[in-house]
């Protein structure tokens, strides 16, 4: 028994999940491309990426911003420092919000391996349409198969570009 084990073995726990959680995600993203490791993200990697998504992701679906960053960073001067209530709400009628809830409508036809695949979306509060990068959404309904299919996406793209 290892060490981690006798003195916190809900540590040793907790990392055994992870692992295997790893371990199951890279499976599935390996699956996708029919290979036996994940590979990087590459103009073809991305079509057949794009194609799997086409045939997988429930329609209609839910999203919202992972955080304020990315094409949501207009938003982290008015969070973490300059307060501006109402400057604030006036931009975020204008610009999509990482806190704003989005149906999907399509995905776009450009990509490349820098910014990844986009999205056409559709505000539900307003019905403005924006097209976002798809790796700076996730899905609303938790758990579910578009949650994990956002998820597998965002973790392969961010990590396959280095």
């Amino acid at each position: 028994m290892s060490q981690l084990d006798k003195d916190a073995p809900h540590l040793a726990d907790i990392l055994r999940r992870a692992t295997l959680e790893k371990n199951n995600q890279d499976k599935r993203l390996a699956d996708i491309f029919g290979t036996h490791t994940v590979p990087k993200v590459t103009e073809e990697t991305l079509a057949i990426y794009l194609d799997y998504l086409k045939q997988h992701l429930e329609v209609p679906c839910q999203l919202t911003g992972i955080e304020s960053l990315g094409c949501f960073a207009w938003e982290a001067s008015y969070i973490f420092g300059r307060r501006r209530p109402k400057e604030y709400a006036q931009r975020k009628k204008k610009e999509p919000s990482y806190t704003d809830i989005y149906t999907f409508l399509s995905f776009e036809k450009e990509y490349d391996p820098y910014a990844g695949l986009a999205v056409t979306v559709k505000r539900v509060s307003d019905s403005k349409r924006f097209v976002l990068p798809f790796a700076h959404l996730k899905a609303t309904a938790k758990p579910s198969k578009n949650d994990q299919l956002l998820d597998d996406y965002v973790v392969w793209f961010v990590n396959g570009r280095r």
